[in-house]
């Protein structure tokens, strides 16, 4: 999976404006816009009244607009708790597939944190794919959440395309809106980093193993890591590798449990995703953090 080509545009057709719906109308684009990005049946898709009825009671429904009033995007969260506190619990974020590489995504998570403070919620949590290296960039490298819960088939069977042949394992984010370090990668971006800096002084815990072209498999994972932080690598192109062959894709989740679970109840956390370019090729790690008290 190589990292998606900017396509040039007028800078009329890329401006987008961040809102609240503005009507019933914007509701139902909603559920249009469910169907175009997991390519999923009406039975998996939040229909216009309980979007509704979610805003009216707390949640925070925000959409993206081009410069002709068409939603292109929207990010929706439900009133919940956590720790005995109440949070916004991210339940959809998608933006139209003409719509991506411009940042849009990043736009409605900002406007749904500055919405989230203004209401006094200090976090917001969401599940996301660990099968999904873009989706972790985006949620640890680029927004600064963290990790340290893990669900196996959360969702169980999905009509989505994307969940297709494969449990809906997910990683429980924890995106603290206040923290300093936050705030820090939210203003300069995600580090560029560098292999001999960054990965070569570090515990790697695994090994790829190349068996035909693009195609990456796992040495086994050491389970034995007491160092105070860690990398995990995984293929950079793990999407293209589930299309073309669901074994090894099942294979990667199963690493995936073994590593999370075991880690997470010896008080690790996954706290960012690094993506690194070595010799014309990009390598993708979670980094795994313990935890201080």
């Amino acid at each position: 999976m190589a990292p998606a080509v900017r396509r040039k545009k007028r800078k009329d057709e890329i401006k987008v404006t961040i809102a609240p719906f503005r009507n019933m109308a914007d509701y139902k684009t909603c559920e249009d816009i469910q169907r175009e990005v997991w390519h999923s049946q009406d039975i998996d898709v939040v229909p216009a009244p309980m979007l509704m009825a979610s805003t009216h009671s707390g949640g925070i429904t925000l959409g993206a607009y081009n410069s002709l009033g068409d939603m292109v995007g929207f990010v929706f969260s439900i009133l919940g708790m956590a720790g005995g506190k109440p949070i916004q619990h991210s339940h959809m974020l998608a933006v139209r597939t003409a719509y991506r590489n411009f940042d849009v995504a990043f736009k409605l998570k900002m406007a749904q944190r500055k919405e989230s403070l203004k209401r006094k919620f200090t976090a917001i949590h969401w599940s996301f794919d660990p099968m999904q290296p873009l989706n972790a960039y985006f949620t640890m490298g680029k927004l600064g959440a963290r990790a340290s819960s893990y669900e196996e088939d959360f969702y169980g069977e999905t009509t989505s395309l994307l969940d297709k042949g494969l449990p809906t394992d997910r990683l429980f984010a924890q995106w603290n809106l206040e923290n300093g370090d936050v705030a820090r990668r939210l203003e300069t971006g995600p580090p560029k980093r560098d292999y001999r800096r960054d990965i070569k002084p570090r515990v790697v815990i695994n090994r790829l193993i190349e068996t035909a072209p693009g195609m990456m498999n796992c040495t086994p994972v050491k389970l034995n890591c007491t160092s105070s932080q860690f990398l995990f690598e995984v293929p950079y192109n793990l999407q293209e590798i589930k299309n073309r062959d669901l074994g090894i894709a099942l294979e990667w989740q199963g690493k995936m449990r073994q590593v999370f679970r075991h880690y997470f109840k010896k008080d690790y956390s996954a706290t960012d995703f690094w993506v690194i370019e070595q010799d014309g090729h990009l390598r993708a790690f979670y980094l795994l953090e313990k935890k201080k008290y």
